[in-house]
């Protein structure tokens, strides 16, 4: 409600608009009573048909006017909205592709993935219609007090009825909530174990996974389910009383109004009157039960984005060298992962000259592919730092830092997209005679040639539809599409066959004779002997650094 209430405020000037629209449509609802009170005491007293004429036309007139308040209503309530929800999918957005990887990393996927769809939740709970339901409620009080006017005593009973009707719709809309709560977590839990066994069908299909499965799966359906017929239950349940009390509070009002027009204390139209008026105020004020269940869930949903939104972001400021050389120095590094017991590097430090080539060699949990996050920006050092020709990277504007690096990561990831949308992330207005160059250099172009869509085939699950050859080969094209100074391979022979291998020597032969600098991360043995400089990992806490002018690498 705090948020909704914020929205207005930060609009006042359509907020005034909607509560003077608001108290026109309740003026307007009074017409249905008036029209039946008229009818029943004037024209069906006296029968003179002008008044039946007059009053028919004057309440056709009050509902089109209330339909043109409503839509207007409407309108400006969408616009409350929508530029809160439109910042609000932004800044999301923003989190997923700007906050600092590390503290990102700390959310599990399913995580993020809940945070995305909080962001559905909020959209869908502060629209028009919400909007509309909170500010018709007060104006209810409204008919309450015409009832009044009419007799106090039924607008008591109207009132009451209206109480519990709110009172028993909380305590539905409560349970319901909690329910709501365990059921996210429960289908949660059961998402990630269905994704992880669709990842992994091979697996499930060789080594027998299916009973371990199946237990798993029944026991979490069968919680679902249970705990998806109890709020179903609780909703029925809320639903009936709310609408059994509307028909309850009719059914008080009809039996003391009754003896009101007995007594002469009331006109029998002045009765039927009071029960729309009564009824109407029912409806109106009753439509906050759902609603506040809605602004409850939106409340959590903001909650939960609100601890993304807490998340160190990169600067989106920084310099630019003039011209970059090529010249990267590692300067007393130091690097370790929370709630590691050892550091990845304690003191690293080393310098790659422009135009040479250093391999870093080292066992799996070495720090291979940590020390190529830590070149990218993607990882900040503890300790020291990381120099470009003499400049600190983290004074650096990360885009244009990571301009200047031919990236290939150890494990290839890509968006939902065509491979051509793919390649070009960083240049979508590539040239194509270039597009086709880097698609021959990265030996990928056999492979689009023989698909049937070519550059426009869909990748999707994040391109593992694709073998593990081809994407390493697409994200070797996709990061040459930077021509950058630097250029960073994590394993790039890695799963690749003997064709992609030569492509690889090849492309890393002609990138050293073009004057670029190269840091490969690879125990390939024809790597190591084209490059100037060894990096052994393997060695701690100090690793080892090996200078030697070695030939350039050999595809043979």
């Amino acid at each position: 409600m705090k948020e909704l209430i914020f929205r207005l405020f930060k609009r006042p000037v359509l907020a005034a608009e909607i509560l003077i629209s608001t108290f026109f449509i309740t003026l307007l609802t009074l017409a249905m009573p008036l029209y039946v009170i008229q009818i029943l005491n004037r024209y069906v007293t006296y029968g003179f048909h002008g008044t039946l004429i007059t009053l028919t036309a004057g309440m056709l007139m009050a509902v089109f006017l209330q339909l043109v308040f409503r839509i207007l209503r409407t309108k400006m309530a969408t616009i409350v909205n929508q530029a809160p929800n439109d910042r609000l999918s932004l800044e999301v957005l923003d989190i997923i592709s700007r906050a600092k990887a590390e503290p990102l990393d700390q959310f599990s996927k399913p995580r993020i993935q809940e945070t995305l769809n909080h962001v559905q939740t909020v959209q869908k709970t502060y629209d028009a219609q919400t909007v509309n339901t909170v500010v018709d409620a007060p104006f209810s009080l409204l008919l309450i007090a015409v009832i009044y006017l009419l007799s106090p005593l039924l607008s008591g009973l109207a009132l009451t009825g209206i109480m519990i009707g709110l009172f028993t719709g909380w305590l539905g809309t409560r349970q319901s909530q909690q329910d709501a709560e365990q059921l996210v977590m429960e289908n949660a839990r059961h998402r990630a174990m269905t994704s992880s066994a669709v990842n992994a069908l091979d697996t499930v299909r060789a080594f027998g996974a299916a009973a371990f499965l199946h237990k798993i799966w029944q026991d979490q359906v069968a919680k679902i389910s249970r705990r998806q017929k109890k709020i179903t239950d609780f909703k029925e349940i809320s639903q009936t009383l709310t609408l059994s009390g509307s028909s309850l509070t009719s059914v008080f009002l009809y039996a003391v109004g009754a003896t009101l027009v007995v007594q002469g204390k009331l006109t029998v139209g002045a009765l039927i009157g009071a029960n729309i008026l009564a009824s109407r105020a029912y409806q109106n004020t009753t439509r906050l039960v759902p609603a506040g269940y809605m602004l409850g869930k939106a409340k959590k949903a903001l909650r939960d984005i609100a601890l993304m939104q807490r998340l160190p972001m990169e600067p989106d400021s920084g310099s630019a060298l003039r011209v970059y050389k090529g010249r990267v120095e590692f300067q007393d590094v130091g690097f370790a992962y929370p709630g590691m017991a050892h550091p990845v590097f304690e003191s690293l430090s080393f310098t790659i000259p422009p135009g040479t080539a250093m391999a870093v060699v080292g066992q799996n949990g070495t720090g291979k592919t940590t020390l190529a996050k830590l070149l990218m920006g993607l990882l900040e050092p503890r300790r020291g730092s990381i120099l470009a020709d003499d400049v600190n990277v983290q004074q650096l504007a990360w885009p244009w830092w990571r301009k200047q690096i031919i990236y290939m990561p150890q494990e290839p990831s890509f968006l939902t997209g065509t491979i051509r949308e793919n390649i070009v992330f960083l240049d979508p207005d590539l040239d194509e005679a270039l597009l086709n160059h880097i698609l021959r250099a990265s030996d990928v172009k056999p492979f689009l040639d023989q698909a049937t869509n070519g550059l426009d085939t869909l990748l999707t699950d994040n391109g593992k539809n694709l073998p593990p050859g081809i994407r390493r080969r697409l994200s070797l094209a996709r990061g040459l599409v930077t021509n950058g100074q630097i250029v960073v391979l994590d394993e790039p022979t890695d799963a690749l066959d003997e064709t992609g291998r030569l492509a690889v020597y090849k492309l890393m032969n002609d990138l050293m004779k073009v004057g670029k600098t190269i840091v490969v991360f690879s125990n390939d043995p024809k790597i190591l002997k084209g490059v100037t400089t060894v990096l052994n990992l393997n060695i701690k806490p100090a690793p080892e650094i090996i200078h030697k002018p070695l030939p350039e690498v050999k595809g043979d």
